[in-house]
């Protein structure tokens, strides 16, 4: 009976290990509300540093930017303000519901150059030429077929454009998703290669997470 018990319980906790890796890859939590308390969550500043990685991007006003995977806006009011009015931020996310919050932070703020776009699975729709910068902070481990992405946000960079991606280490980390959904960062560099992308920068002051920006 005993060892029932335990065979139950082993079942249990791979039910319950499964379940949640699968909510982070497809709606991390169980709601947009939840979702966005995470994204939001204070002590993420902590280990995020927000201000130096924007700091880091040397955007100028006038800048035009994509931030791919938006989110709750936790980047896109921060590059809102470094680029200024006469600037434009893409805020890119897949969830309309995200979306909605984030324009209506963006009102609430006052900030009138963010401009949502409603992202398909396998696009960004983003215009060919649109963006100075393509900005993507722990978004890229969801995109399934990135081999066929990455030409896509090549075209919608222009002449002399910047891709910068900030994702987890591929290895037990206290945030982030599960290992097998990392990217390593080795492999990330490599992933870019064919689209034209090479590294121009790579910062290390993150604790959890590589910080690169490419060029074409």
């Amino acid at each position: 009976m005993q060892r029932f018990f335990v065979l139950l319980a082993a079942v249990i906790l791979l039910a319950v290990t499964a379940a949640a890796q699968v909510a982070h890859q497809h709606h991390p939590p169980e709601s947009t509300g939840a979702y966005i308390r995470v994204l939001e969550d204070p002590d993420r500043s902590k280990w995020q540093n927000p201000e130096a990685v924007v700091e880091k991007l040397e955007l100028k006003p006038g800048d035009a930017v994509a931030d791919l995977g938006a989110g709750s806006g936790y980047f896109t009011l921060r590059l809102a303000r470094a680029v200024g009015p006469r600037g434009k931020v893409y805020a890119v996310d897949v969830e309309q519901g995200m979306l909605d919050y984030l324009k209506r932070r963006a009102q609430a703020e006052h900030l009138a150059n963010i401009q949502p776009v409603l992202a398909g699975a396998h696009d960004p729709k983003l215009p060919p030429a649109s963006v100075d910068v393509i900005f993507i902070c722990d978004t890229l481990h969801h995109i399934p077929d990135r081999s066929t992405y990455y030409p896509l946000l090549a075209r919608a960079l222009r002449p002399g454009g910047r891709l910068v991606n900030i994702d987890f280490h591929k290895k037990p980390l206290p945030v982030g998703p599960p290992i097998e959904m990392k990217i390593s960062k080795a492999d990330m560099i490599e992933e870019v290669k064919p689209a034209g992308f090479r590294v121009a920068k790579d910062f290390d002051f993150l604790p959890y997470q590589y910080f690169l920006i490419f060029q074409q």
